[in-house]
């Protein structure tokens, strides 16, 4: 009907999945914060539902995905529009003056004072725990997700009840999780949970990420094997042309961008459609090597003279990307604090260096994408060396430049006392890398078992480890401190990370069932 006014809705928050059907429907799409969506309900029954939670409405994304949405991440649009409009050149129709003299205005109402919103009253985990359908214990098939300190739970039973239960043995309390996800968890193992929910708990159920290979052959798996799993990392490799072979002069050293997004995009579109985040980093690959540089003979003058160059390619591969929803962050060089000789896929930089080569890149992404996050590259020395370099970095910083959030590799680091946590306790890791960007979380962007390739006997030791280190940035004192983990990598033979599958591509348990399911 001509003038008729389509409803749309405006998401509130990042990584908001568009489901084929609601609450526990495959992934099909994603919306982040500010994008807008056409609803498909009938207006007044989308309009009763919109910010709450537990409901979901049928929408339209702008690329025309159809499907569910959680209404407590949807928020009414301040100005509908149209879903006519006049054929170009019709002039709008002219409303004729009325024939009676204009109305006396009725005055202005004195507004009422609004009561002040209600904070929900949210429960924490205190440690793992289920989240169940019912109240049953006897059914594995009862559960429903698995809860950790990350999980802020609001109570959807009398709150007052509620809260008298807490710490209780054989208690129950009926929840949702903030994705809409509805339950009972046991009232002996939460806590009270006041205050703002941190901004990274939203996305809690995807905390766990990959790292992912196109130019490896069990590296790039279908994103059906990887339900569970919230993040992606690839690479963006400008240097590497892969149609050419080995021994090929002309395989490294490219500068062709639209080679490479034409390969890289293609690669990543089916894991976003599934849900997943995507981490992109950008190494001396992007630009650095095969032109002419040595890295082991690289000074300050030489830095000077790459820098500019690395930043108008991250620049460049940036703009390509920038408004797609296909990359959610980009990690700006790799384990750049790693000593001299011992790094197997980085390349070190002093800290001053690498201070300028992060100033000069924010800006240039900035320049293209005001809005994608920007993260350091992945500390790899431990607290001490990792920590004061990251100090140094920040410091040389100018004013104008920001980092959303520090990048670490904390290999060797887990629960105190695992015989895969041979540098020391990962809490410590964490307590001092926290204090170094207050306010900004941590990326594990690397993460695993090293040096274990091809050992199949060792997984369930591994999946052990995996999951003390899991708990432990889900704990409540670590809740909204981390964004990702990112293990690596996904398979053997993907430099000598430990892989959820083996060389041939089959899946190594128990490591493999248990990672899908943290």
């Amino acid at each position: 009907m001509a003038g008729q006014q389509a409803l749309r809705l405006e998401v509130t928050n990042d990584g908001v999945r568009i489901r084929e059907t609601p609450v526990n429907g495959k992934p099909i799409g994603q919306l982040n914060k500010g994008d807008i969506v056409d609803v498909l309900d009938k207006a007044d029954d989308a309009r009763a539902k919109v910010g709450k939670k537990g409901e979901w409405i049928k929408v339209r994304e702008a690329d025309g995905i159809e499907g569910y949405t959680s209404a407590g991440f949807l928020k009414l649009q301040t100005e509908n529009v149209p879903t006519t409009t006049p054929p170009a050149g019709t002039k709008p129709q002219e409303t004729k003056p009325a024939d009676t003299a204009p109305a006396t205005p009725a005055p202005t109402p004195t507004p009422t004072p609004s009561a002040p919103a209600k904070t929900p009253a949210r429960v924490q985990p205190t440690t793992t725990l289920n989240l169940r359908q019912t109240m049953d214990t006897s059914s594995p098939a009862n559960i429903l997700n698995k809860l950790g300190g990350f999980d802020i739970l609001d109570i959807v039973e009398d709150a007052t009840a509620a809260q008298a239960k807490i710490g209780q043995k054989d208690q129950w309390i009926k929840v949702r999780t903030q994705s809409g996800q509805e339950g009972y968890v046991s009232a002996q193992y939460v806590q009270s949970f006041t205050g703002e929910i941190p901004q990274y708990v939203l996305g809690a159920r995807n905390l766990t990420g990959m790292n992912l290979d196109k130019n490896n052959p069990q590296g790039h798996p279908s994103p059906d094997l990887m339900k569970g799993i919230g993040w992606i990392r690839v690479k963006f490799n400008v240097s590497m042309n892969p149609d050419k072979p080995d021994g090929d002069p002309s395989r490294y050293g490219n500068t062709d961008i639209d080679a490479a997004y034409n390969r890289v995009k293609p690669f990543i579109e089916p894991y976003v459609r599934a849900g997943m985040k995507v981490c992109m980093v950008f190494t001396h690959q992007l630009y650095g090597e095969g032109a002419g540089y040595v890295w082991e003979s690289m000074d300050t003058n030489r830095w000077n003279n790459l820098i500019p160059k690395f930043a108008d390619f991250a620049r460049r591969a940036a703009q390509k990307f920038a408004g797609s929803g296909l990359v959610h962050v980009y990690q700006i060089w790799n384990e750049q604090d790693t000593e001299q000789g011992k790094g197997r896929a980085a390349v070190p930089i002093p800290s001053g260096d690498y201070a300028n080569m992060l100033a000069q890149t924010i800006r240039a992404i900035r320049s293209v994408d005001p809005t994608t996050q920007i993260i350091s590259g992945g500390h790899t020395r431990g607290p001490q060396a990792g920590g004061a370099y990251a100090r140094r970095t920040i410091a040389a910083l100018p004013g104008d430049v920001r980092l959303d959030g520090l990048a670490v590799h904390p290999y060797g680091r887990g629960v105190a006392g695992n015989p895969y946590s041979n540098f020391g306790p990962l809490t410590e890791d964490l307590d001092t890398m926290i204090g170094i960007l207050p306010g900004k979380p941590i990326w594990y962007t690397e993460w695993g078992a090293l040096g274990f390739q091809f050992n199949d006997s060792v997984s369930g030791a591994i999946a052990d480890y995996a999951q003390g280190f899991v708990n432990i940035i889900k704990s409540p004192k670590y809740a909204g401190k981390v964004a990702a983990a990112m293990w690596y990598a996904w398979a053997d033979g993907m430099d000598d990370g430990y892989g959820l599958v083996n060389r041939n591509g089959q899946p190594r348990n128990p490591l493999y069932d248990r990672f899908l399911k943290f």
